[in-house]
């Protein structure tokens, strides 16, 4: 059974969540390395072999399909191990795979699924006339997905510790706090996209063995922006009183 805090028991402090998020990488940088490692050298091995494919659209399709089964396979692990040690303070994941790494690939996935069913249906309405009406239709379906979308990302903590909530559950546990939620996210996570975006921006003026360096950076920063929102999810479904304590 799933725990569902009563209306109102807990209120979002955006200053003292962010702050905690950053605070806890800061302190335990050398573990998020170690537990980061392992799945961004795989990641960054699935994208130099999507590099060196021979040209053409079937290899580039291919290409794509095997960054993006690896960033979902390998790249979901050390949310997953992040997740665990700030709940469960479990510092040493055992194996590649951790606990809790195949409800969380379950949730990843059903979001996932869901949002790109959205841009699908968004797309169907963009390209429908009136584009006067339909393209605003449209960036305003794009922003309400994406909101929604961060309001049920409870379940990602959830499923880390092997206690897996629906997208209903997850939506419910927010009420009340969704902006503050919302702020929370943009501020730990903002300065790492604009970082990635600095890194690859750097990186394509550099010529083509140099892509290995720029694409090391920027699976860097994504996994340091990955840990400091993993740690922030993790404070929140603590303060909401469905964390299990630690060494539980």
């Amino acid at each position: 059974m799933s725990y569902s805090p009563p209306p109102g028991a807990y209120r979002i402090d955006v200053g003292d969540e962010t702050a905690a998020a950053y605070r806890i990488v800061l302190d335990n940088y050398r573990l998020v390395i170690e537990l980061a490692l392992l799945p961004a050298l795989i990641v960054l091995a699935a994208e130099f072999v999507a590099l060196i494919l021979p040209g053409g659209i079937i290899a580039r399709v291919l290409g794509a399909l095997i960054q993006a089964a690896a960033l979902l396979i390998f790249g979901t692990v050390f949310p997953v191990r992040w997740h665990r040690f700030v709940l469960l303070g479990e510092s040493v994941a055992g194996g590649l795979f951790p606990p809790g790494w195949s409800e969380f690939l379950i949730a990843s996935i059903k979001l996932g699924v869901l949002i790109v069913a959205g841009w699908i249906v968004l797309g169907v309405v963009a390209v429908l006339p009136p584009h006067i009406l339909t393209l605003p239709l449209t960036f305003a379906g794009g922003i309400a997905l994406t909101l929604a979308a961060m309001r049920v990302a409870l379940i990602f903590p959830a499923a880390a510790v092997e206690r897996p909530v629906g997208l209903t559950t997850a939506w419910g546990w927010i009420a009340g706090n969704f902006w503050r939620l919302f702020v929370c996210l943009v501020v730990c996570y903002l300065p790492f996209a604009v970082a990635g975006y600095v890194v690859i921006s750097i990186g394509a003026v550099f010529p083509g063995p140099f892509w290995i360096v720029f694409a090391a950076l920027r699976l860097a920063v994504s996994f340091a922006g990955a840990a400091v929102v993993a740690a922030l999810l993790s404070h929140i479904y603590r303060g909401l009183g469905s964390a299990p304590s630690a060494g539980t």
